[in-house]
């Protein structure tokens, strides 16, 4: 199984609960984002989800990481959908804001909070 699948079926079945099975899709192709979830009703883009995990005590996101959040940026600018980092750390699920992943990539380095 590839890293990240049990990941995202968690997030599935929490935003299905959410928002109903019938709001949330999986994007299988583009590699910028895992989700996207529609406003209820309103025929409209509600927001994208990243999903990422990782066994340590912080999230230390690599090269595609970097090139994913300048893609998710441009399309949240662009169309003014907002974006959420779903990041499993140590077990726990941690909600980011596209502003706050930004810290991650201070200054052209890998940080984490």
């Amino acid at each position: 199984m590839k890293k990240g699948y049990k990941a995202e079926y968690e997030v599935k079945k929490k935003l299905i609960k959410l928002y109903l099975p019938k709001n949330v899709f999986k994007v299988a192709i583009g590699g910028a984002t895992d989700f996207f979830v529609l406003a209820p009703k309103k025929r409209k883009i509600l927001k994208l989800i990243e999903v990422k995990t990782t066994k340590k005590n912080c999230w230390y996101p690599g090269k595609h990481d970097l090139k994913q959040f300048k893609i998710l940026n441009k399309i949240a600018k662009e169309h003014k959908i907002p974006v959420e980092y779903w990041i499993k750390i140590n077990g726990k699920w941690k909600i980011f804001k596209l502003k706050e992943v930004k810290k991650f990539f201070k200054h052209g380095k890998r940080k984490s909070p």
